[in-house]
């Protein structure tokens, strides 16, 4: 060992790799709540549209997904970590970890957002509707739609990390961030006038805290994260399949390399360790 670099010795022990991936997760959803959030604020003279507010998040999620895919799998979202727990990539204690990480994180993220911006334009927003980059359903949804169109949009984000998840994908992992913005931003373009389209307990709890705007959060705790638990269950025992020849495909590293996250509308008042 003599000679050998101290900072090597370290960063090979468990302790330091559970903190690394706390870190990714946690800066992770931080710039998400502070890039995506930021895109949706109506202020710097710049007017929002539903459109606009996708494609941001979504490609805040590329760029989280490029740094930290790596390092923690980027899943900044509590949902995707249960996903992973059922579907057997992620241990019962780093879920928990990953959930201090990313409600943490984004409660810091949108935080600091709040403190770079002028205090003026979430002011205006809670006049105008809910609250910058608050998610809630449309007026016109009853809470049984809203929470059926959460757990819809949330169950098929579910299914598309199950499916990058899947051992035949596993040659197929270089254009990953760019499928998950195009994805975020598909469903979030969708979905966004109705619910805001969270999936994402942690997206949702930073905004409604920062801004005392709790407008049918339940939805958000109960849609998302049932949908985390059923369709991975779905996926696991109905699409997947093993790869038996080692020939055939190489071993995924990470298998987690996915993330999740969401709008906010302003029409809605709105791997083991």
């Amino acid at each position: 060992m003599k000679g050998y670099p101290i900072y090597i010795l370290v960063s090979n022990t468990t302790s330091f790799v559970v903190v690394s991936k706390f870190l990714g997760e946690f800066f992770g959803t931080a710039t998400l709540m502070f890039l995506g959030c930021m895109g949706c604020l109506d202020g710097f003279d710049n007017a929002t549209t539903n459109f606009s507010r996708g494609i941001i998040f979504g490609f805040t999620v590329m760029v989280v997904i490029l740094t930290f895919g790596v390092v923690s799998g980027a899943h900044i979202n509590p949902v995707v970590s249960m996903a992973a727990y059922i579907y057997g990539d992620l241990s019962c204690t780093m879920v928990l970890i990953y959930f201090v990480a990313q409600f943490t994180g984004a409660l810091c993220g949108y935080g600091l957002l709040m403190g770079v911006a002028p205090q003026a334009y979430f002011d205006q927003a809670l006049v105008d509707g809910y609250g910058s980059c608050v998610t809630a359903p449309h007026s016109s949804l009853t809470s049984a739609e809203a929470l059926a169109i959460e757990f819809i949009v949330t169950g098929i984000l579910v299914w598309a990390c199950c499916g990058v998840w899947d051992p035949r994908n596993a040659q197929h992992q270089d254009s990953v961030p760019v499928k998950f913005a195009l994805l975020v931003a598909a469903i979030s373009v969708a979905a966004g006038p109705a619910t805001g389209a969270s999936m994402n307990p942690a997206r949702t709890l930073a905004p409604c805290v920062w801004n005392n705007s709790y407008h049918k959060i339940w939805i958000y705790f109960v849609g998302p994260p049932l949908a985390g638990v059923i369709m991975p269950i779905v996926y696991k025992y109905v699409f997947r399949r093993e790869v038996n020849n080692v020939n055939e495909h190489t071993p995924p590293t990470p298998r987690e390399q996915v993330c999740v996250c969401v709008v906010h509308n302003n029409e809605s008042h709105f791997e083991k360790v």
